[in-house]
């Protein structure tokens, strides 16, 4: 074999890990700038290795932040299991919840009866409902989004879309201005109606667009909200173009996070 050839079959082993190194070291900076950018409103320590706990096993403050795990996108914030106001909040919900699966329970018992009467009557079969998660009610999905805060973030795509079931629809923040931001699309927390007029619980949450990217332009249908950007051109031969944020879960640690931010070090690295 000549030495063109192997340089060719060298090329070729090498370049994809090569360009996978790349990217995985341009998201871990992206996220390292992220981290950094919500570190003023997120003051808390780390979980232990369960993700669930403080590290230290003793800490009783309102929030853990989990390590961002290498490759990762986002930034988890739960609620520290350990401080007294979440317990309190929760053990409310529970007392909520039971009521809700109880009454669950016997609209399926009672479905139930009636599909069994008709199978003697008719020699046909019917479905019958049983309990699931959605049963819990809102006062279990409102718990769960009072409870975290989820930081998503996406960079260099050539479009960005987030769907949002929702009764109220995504708009500019008018609470929150990012100097430099392109856009702030804010949703708050809300009660929506599906099938059957059942109602489910939109956790709030907040999208910051930076960089090249275009406004985004929010569209409805079918009971979902759409709201999609399209990037703006990219020749310009930075690593990082254009940056998209989103933020759901706790409205108040939500509004803290936008309100506090030093969001300068993300312009800067866009730059």
């Amino acid at each position: 074999m000549t030495l063109g050839r192997l340089a060719l079959l060298a090329a070729m082993v090498f370049a994809p890990s090569h360009a996978w190194a790349q990217d995985e070291a341009l998201t871990t900076r992206v996220m390292t700038a992220v981290r950094a950018a919500v570190s003023p409103a997120l003051p808390f320590p780390g979980t232990d290795d369960t993700g669930s706990l403080p590290a230290d096993g003793k800490y009783d403050g309102p929030w853990l932040v989990r390590p961002v795990q290498h490759g990762e996108r986002s930034i988890q914030v739960i609620a520290n299991p350990l401080n007294l106001a979440h317990q309190l909040r929760a053990e409310r919900a529970m007392a909520q919840i039971e009521q809700s699966i109880e009454s669950a329970q016997r609209r399926a018992d009672a479905q139930y009866e009636r599909a069994l009467a008709e199978a003697k009557r008719t020699g046909r079969s019917q479905d019958v409902d049983g309990v699931t998660l959605n049963d819990e009610g809102l006062a279990g999905a409102r718990i769960d989004a009072e409870s975290h805060v989820t930081i998503d973030v996406w960079f260099n795509q050539p479009s960005y879309r987030v769907e949002i079931a929702s009764s109220v629809e995504p708009g500019p923040a008018r609470e929150v201005s990012i100097p430099g931001a392109v856009s702030v699309i804010g949703v708050p927390s809300n009660v929506f109606r599906v099938e059957q007029d059942q109602e489910r619980f939109c956790e709030a949450e907040f999208q910051v667009y930076l960089g090249q990217v275009a406004a985004p332009e929010v569209s409805h249908r079918d009971g979902r909200y759409t709201v999609t950007a399209a990037a703006s051109s990219s020749a310009t031969g930075k690593p990082v173009t254009a940056i998209v944020i989103r933020l759901r879960g706790n409205e108040t640690l939500l509004a803290d996070i936008l309100r506090k931010g030093n969001w300068a070090v993300l312009l800067e690295l866009l730059q």
